[in-house]
């Protein structure tokens, strides 16, 4: 665990807005965009559940 409480709330909310955001932008932009938003946000509440960043660990960075 190197995410903290406030990073991991943090995270979850951006993930659940960008996932949610996706079918909102299927009228005004390509596909490409799209899966971009979902896979970053899909990744952001990941490492919000696990509490767990691999980046993080790279840079040596701890929030908890």
């Amino acid at each position: 665990m190197n995410v903290g409480l406030a990073d991991a709330i943090l995270r979850l909310i951006v993930g659940w807005f960008f996932i949610h955001l996706t079918p909102v932008l299927k009228v005004k932009t390509g596909k490409a965009l799209r899966w971009i938003l979902l896979i970053i946000g899909l990744i952001l509440v990941f490492t919000a559940v696990t509490r767990y960043c691999g980046v993080y660990t790279l840079l040596k960075i701890n929030t908890l």
